[in-house]
């Protein structure tokens, strides 16, 4: 296996955030600093598995091929908190599950181009990507900080940081 590369270093938190806050104001769920929280923990979560790469597998193993990286995993999630929402409908397991389960699937989403994730995972066990950088599938990039992708990075904190002075100068954040 070819050693990890991380893509999408620093987007998926800001991502999150922008998703985090449409979804809170779509599905009129409270704007507080608790929900705020949960959204941007779980735009991040499936790269959890990273550190537990670094932690015990020497980094030898690409991350991405762990189960945090594989949809069938949220798909399971989705089902078991509905399954538990249809027996106990409380309102905050249905906001927790509008915010965390769309930012689980951006992270998966903005990890698709570089490098790949496992789409089609029990049907087709590779990756599903279609840049690399340095590995040897896909379109070579040699330079992830020359490439449009990370200007993407760059656009969405400065998109995540002009919303978040937009609502402190609006009284929604405080």
């Amino acid at each position: 296996m070819a050693k990890n590369k991380s893509i999408m270093l620093i987007g998926h938190l800001p991502a999150g955030y922008l998703l985090t806050r449409a979804l809170m104001k779509k599905y009129k769920i409270p704007l507080n600093h608790w929900w705020l929280g949960l959204g941007l923990l779980f735009s991040i979560a499936p790269d959890f598995d990273h550190i537990f790469n670094l932690l015990f597998q020497n980094n030898i193993y690409n991350h991405r091929l762990l189960p945090t990286h594989v949809p069938l995993t949220y798909l399971i999630i989705l089902l078991i908190g509905l399954l538990i929402y249809r027996i106990k409908p409380w309102l905050w397991l249905k906001w927790g599950m509008i915010i965390a389960l769309p930012d689980l699937i951006l992270h998966l989403i903005l990890d698709t181009p570089f490098v790949g994730i496992k789409w089609l995972w029990p049907f087709y066990p590779k990756l599903v990507g279609i840049y690399n950088v340095n590995i040897t599938a896909g379109i070579i990039v040699p330079n992830y900080y020359h490439y449009w992708y990370w200007y993407l990075e760059i656009i969405l904190w400065l998109a995540a940081v002009i919303t978040v002075i937009k609502s402190y100068k609006k009284g929604e954040l405080n």
